[in-house]
């Protein structure tokens, strides 16, 4: 097996080992020796928080290693490990109550990530950190889904006026409640991200979806296979920085013995987003020793362009000023991920014209003028960033 990338930082490294829900003995000795150096440890729970990994990195120092973890560290994970736990469950709890008011409102809709992978995946809610509810609903049920979320006491967590909202949610295609409290905030989504190079065709997984049971109900959600797709999309389109996402990946390929890869590989082909999923093929394979079948890794190698953008990925994840990317160096990443020439043309065009909510919100227009939406986004897009943008774009290569 190829030697993985290390940081060459115990507190990182610690990080990579503990990324995982199972300690083999051949990690279990690297986390002792690790520990057994000089760890810091603020900086460890803090890069631990930022990658979304505390609850793995606690269940792994209390259960193996409590007599080489600092009492006031181990109290501390323990403390947020709690926290954590019991917003899952409050997060899980409502996601079963909204479930039952679609089902029972004849709307069909689809539960994924969140609460479901933390159960299915990860095998114990507590193992995993979520902030949202993710729901899949058709298009045509959309206004239906709103009512009914409006009904329970949450709101569109966007400041439109209501013709504004009504075309807003036909065309970005997911929408953000948020409970009246705060407490819970729930993602509804109906279609592929505008923000994104590759269209996700979701209608499409509506057709082989598969079972599962959550706290003795069962519900039907993604197959593995598209929830791998999904999964690596979702990590590309935040551009992979945050570890918890790779080990998602990494989770949910161990996790699953009967792969349709053939399907998985011939279809991200033909849809033009094989590099996105290989790419986080080769994060979990570069960072988590993610078993992968030789074919699969050896058609992962094959790409000559992976190992640039995983070193991208890499340094970002792992600096001290960890921070979101900025909007050029993502709008960069992601054409670097694009394989086809027509697929980044459309991105670029969907940049420079597709509405966003700052327009809504700093230009309200009667209905008969939201057409003109579509020129407000580009003015304003052009004087924030102006030239700067398309010399970059030509600089760097990126149609060709």
């Amino acid at each position: 097996m190829e030697v993985p990338f290390l940081v060459h930082r115990p507190e990182v490294d610690l990080l990579l080992c503990c990324a995982r829900t199972c300690l083999d003995s051949r990690r279990a000795d690297q986390v002792r020796a690790l520990l057994h150096s000089k760890i810091d440890w603020p900086y460890l729970l803090r890069m631990a928080a930022a990658h979304g990994v505390t609850p793995l990195l606690y269940f792994h120092l209390h259960n193996t290693f409590p007599d080489l973890v600092p009492a006031s560290i181990l109290d501390q994970l323990h403390r947020q490990f709690l926290g954590n736990a019991a917003h899952n469950i409050l997060l899980t709890e409502e996601l079963l109550k909204l479930l039952r008011l679609f089902e029972k409102n004849a709307i069909p809709a689809i539960p994924f990530k969140g609460p479901i992978l933390a159960a299915s995946v990860y095998g114990d809610l507590a193992l995993r950190m979520f902030f949202d509810l993710d729901i899949l609903v058709h298009r045509e049920d959309i206004q239906k889904a709103k009512a009914l979320l409006l009904s329970q006491g949450y709101r569109l967590n966007i400041s439109l006026h209501p013709e504004q909202e009504i075309v807003f949610l036909q065309s970005d295609l997911e929408g953000w409640f948020v409970r009246n409290d705060g407490r819970v905030m729930v993602e509804i989504q109906w279609g592929e991200p505008k923000d994104f190079p590759f269209p996700m065709d979701f209608e499409s997984s509506w057709g082989h979806l598969e079972r599962i049971s959550l706290e003795g109900r069962t519900f039907s959600t993604f197959s593995p296979e598209d929830l791998l797709v999904i999964l690596s999309m979702h990590g590309a389109i935040h551009c992979w920085e945050r570890l918890n996402w790779i080990c998602d990946l990494s989770e949910l390929i161990r996790s699953y013995e009967g792969w349709n890869w053939k399907r998985l590989i011939n279809e991200s082909g033909r849809k033009g987003w094989r590099r996105i999923l290989f790419l986080g093929l080769f994060l979990a394979h570069d960072l988590l020793e993610t078993v992968l079948p030789e074919e699969i890794w050896e058609k992962v190698r094959a790409d000559s362009s992976l190992p640039l953008l995983a070193d991208r990925v890499r340094k970002r994840l792992f600096r001290e000023n960890h921070g979101s990317i900025g909007t050029l160096e993502n709008i960069f990443f992601h054409l670097k991920l694009t394989e086809r020439f027509q697929d980044r043309i459309g991105y670029c065009l969907r940049l420079a014209f597709h509405p966003t909510v700052v327009d809504w919100q700093a230009f309200p227009l009667s209905p008969s003028l939201f057409f003109l939406y579509h020129l407000i986004h580009p003015i304003r897009v052009g004087a924030k960033y102006g030239w700067d943008l398309v010399s970059r774009l030509f600089r760097k290569n990126i149609f060709v």
